[in-house]
């Protein structure tokens, strides 16, 4: 069984990821620079040392006349040779080969053997002098020596440089290039130097870079941390703030809309052919009985929904028509009453959430009440719906004068009501149960023809089982 992890060890877990990849980031970057810095120092180093063999060649050139006069190498290719040479007993050459201006070996010393091509690193005919260093060069391969059987080769760093011949004076003609072999243990040592001394400015220089971003990266990620926690608990004050704003609209439907069927029991208590001597109910009692059937059935939806929204239970498939057929069966005793008549069209294949379902039940069911009391003796309220996209779309249509521009100039919000003992904010709650069912209501047609309201809200996106 493993071991818990504290909620510390995990908060902190993110920041000690960031600082391991803040440090690796910084270590490629000066590690990096460090490298290049340190090839282009190599590379100078290696440009001086060829530069001076080049000065003194030319120097030595310049100084015969026949050489600073010659115009082919073939006219002074031994003076050429001779100039190679001096040159080469200042800086301690192993080993010296002259080329022609063609690249052809002309001479050796010591004779190396033939040139391989794929030996050749540098350009034909080389226009500037060039070096390469070899920090473990074998010699016996290099001078052609034999080796014992068994025995290790001699091993010893070595400076190759090539250096273009020609007099020192203006429009000199090429007379080759020759080729140096030097003795490499002075670059090397000069080398080791500039290392240790490039390691002695990296080392610190990362060592105060990483302690400054280690502080600012510690300083961020527990600021973010801190923010983070923020952000948790305005989420959760958000969704608590929510589910009692949609309690609270839940709830005011629920007493809008019981509100005149109490009306209507009070004149059924309070009918004076009902109190009078000998008096009959007739049909004050057929009204209450009624009113007292809607007031439960009200009353059994809201409870339904709001169990819903407590219990936070989870979603599932309810058909479209399901929810149109409990709705219709609730409101046509009022649409009877007023001698209205209900339709409904409804694809069959339309599902939605069961939370959804609850609330747009709700909904409908205010505009429908709306609708009939909208509309004139004899006419027709109509209740569609059909998809669109990722949602369904409900329409709920009378046949009313339309409404009146002070009530459509603020049409969802607490007005006063024009109706007899209306209160005015039935389509404001609707529009609030509607957006906490995550979709929204909204006035499609006002006329003398009549008005229709139009409500969306998602559909069902999991599989629907047959």
């Amino acid at each position: 069984m493993s071991a818990p992890v504290s909620a510390a060890g995990t908060s902190n877990r993110p920041v000690i990821i960031g600082a391991a990849l803040t440090l690796l980031v910084l270590v490629l970057l000066v590690g990096g620079l460090a490298w290049r810095l340190r090839l282009q120092l190599r590379a100078e180093v290696l440009r001086r040392e060829s530069e001076a063999l080049y000065a003194v060649a030319s120097l030595a050139i310049s100084s015969s006349p026949a050489a600073s006069r010659a115009e082919s190498f073939e006219e002074a290719g031994a003076v050429a040779f001779t100039a190679a040479l001096e040159s080469s007993k200042l800086r301690g050459v192993m080993a010296l080969q002259l080329f022609e201006p063609g690249g052809r070996l002309r001479q050796s010393l010591p004779d190396l053997g033939p040139l391989a091509d794929e030996a050749r690193w540098w350009r034909e005919p080389p226009e500037a002098p060039a070096a390469r260093f070899h920090p473990a060069a074998e010699l016996e391969r290099l001078f052609g020596a034999e080796m014992e059987p068994g025995a290790r080769p001699t091993v010893a760093p070595l400076l190759e440089a090539v250096v273009p011949l020609r007099a020192n004076r203006p429009g000199a003609p090429s007379l080759g290039f020759a080729r140096y072999w030097l003795d490499g243990a002075d670059i090397a040592a000069e080398f080791a130097r500039m290392d240790g001394r490039l390691v002695s400015l990296a080392v610190p220089a990362f060592c105060g870079a990483a302690a400054a971003v280690l502080l600012v990266l510690f300083w961020s990620l527990r600021r973010i941390a801190a923010q983070s926690a923020d952000l948790a608990r305005a989420n959760a004050e958000l969704n608590f703030a929510a589910k009692t704003g949609a309690l609270g609209a839940i709830s005011a439907h629920l007493i809008h809309g019981i509100r005149n069927p109490l009306a209507g029991l009070e004149g059924f208590v309070t009918d004076p052919a009902l109190n009078a001597p000998g008096g009959a109910p007739g049909e004050a009692l057929n009204a209450a009985v009624e009113t007292t059937r809607r007031l439960r059935g009200l009353v059994q939806e809201v409870a339904a929904v709001l169990r819903d929204e407590g219990e936070a239970a989870a979603d599932h498939p309810v058909p479209v028509t399901e929810v149109l057929e409990k709705l219709l069966q609730r409101t046509a005793p009022a649409a009877a009453a007023a001698g209205i008549t209900l339709e409904h069209f409804v694809p069959p294949d339309l599902v939605l959430p069961s939370r959804s379902a609850n609330l747009t039940g709700l909904v409908l069911a205010n505009l429908i009440h709306n609708a009939i009391e909208a509309s004139p003796d004899r006419s027709r309220v109509t209740v569609g719906a059909q998809r669109e996209k990722d949602a369904i779309v409900f329409r709920v249509e009378d046949r009313g004068a339309g409404l009146p521009p002070e009530v459509r100039a603020a049409l969802f919000e607490p007005v006063a009501s024009g109706k007899p003992r209306g209160t005015g904010v039935g389509l404001a709650i609707s529009r609030r149960l509607a957006r906490h069912a995550g979709g929204d209501i909204s006035l499609a047609h006002t006329g003398p023809d009549g008005t229709s309201f139009r409500v969306t809200v998602p559909s069902w996106q999991g599989p629907v089982p047959a």
